[in-house]
């Protein structure tokens, strides 16, 4: 089963998104499901770095069977703290409904930091 934390500030920021495990749906390397949260989290990081550019307030890795993504808003502009917020949320929307529709291979947990 693929777990995704998502952890949100008290500002209802996004700040952090975790993910792993293997949902196991099909063979390795045919998992649609493994691949269509693959490419949900790689794009998130290519958006964020490439098309918004704010690399320098991200921490992410991305290894077999494991995601993590950490964002600091604190140097960002506000077009910035938009953007990202937008691409998170999106990607958040996108996590559920795989969820929704496969709820047996991933769960997601959303909370606050308090």
């Amino acid at each position: 089963m693929i777990k995704a934390k998502i952890t949100k500030n008290r500002l209802g920021q996004i700040i952090s998104v975790q993910v792993s495990g293997h949902a196991i749906y099909g063979e390795y390397g045919e998992d649609i499901i493994c691949s269509a949260i693959s490419v949900y989290l790689t794009n998130t990081i290519n958006t964020l770095t490439e098309l918004v550019k704010v690399e320098d307030n991200l921490e992410y890795e991305i290894g077999e069977g494991h995601f993590l993504l950490n964002i600091d808003y604190s140097n960002m502009d506000s077009m910035e703290i938009n953007d990202t917020t937008l691409i998170l949320e999106s990607l958040k929307l996108a996590l559920i409904s795989i969820e929704d529709s496969y709820g047996e291979y991933i769960k997601i947990v959303t909370g606050e930091v308090q």
